[in-house]
């Protein structure tokens, strides 16, 4: 399964084998070309609960490629297809809402909401916990 993420699909509702090539890997679409006349990058991981998120759209294709590597080398969370899968998330402006997300006034620590939010990713073995990314 190369194909690219599907952008009407509930991010829970994914094969794990397709969140497990794409969750975290910023890719060219050049579809978002026909809605918006800039060729967009996008990214599965988490920060739209219902699709692929656009990160950024650029005039050209060779502008878009150069900003997904850019994304790619110079952040911990974010990664190349063939790099191994990790269940990362970049949830950190939820942390303060969490009380409302969750429905109780305490607030929730990191792991506690990634938990809650996250507990469809697949795990990569027994002994990794996921991570939770604050910007």
């Amino acid at each position: 399964m190369d194909e690219f993420p599907c952008s009407d699909k509930l991010n829970e509702q994914r094969p794990y084998e397709e969140i497990i090539q794409w969750w975290n890997v910023p890719y060219v679409d050049e579809l978002t070309y026909e809605e918006t006349g800039e060729i967009g990058v996008c990214v599965l991981d988490g920060a739209t609960w219902d699709g692929p998120r656009l990160i950024s759209e650029h005039a050209t294709f060779e502008e878009a490629v150069a900003a997904a590597n850019f994304y790619v080398n110079h952040s911990d969370i974010w990664r190349r297809f063939k790099e191994p899968y990790q269940p990362l998330a970049k949830v950190d402006h939820l942390i303060d809402m969490s009380s409302f997300i969750h429905g109780k006034l305490a607030k929730m620590d990191e792991e506690q909401l990634f938990e809650y939010m996250f507990h469809w990713l697949p795990k990569v073995n027994k002994t990794a916990t996921p991570v939770l990314e604050a910007s």
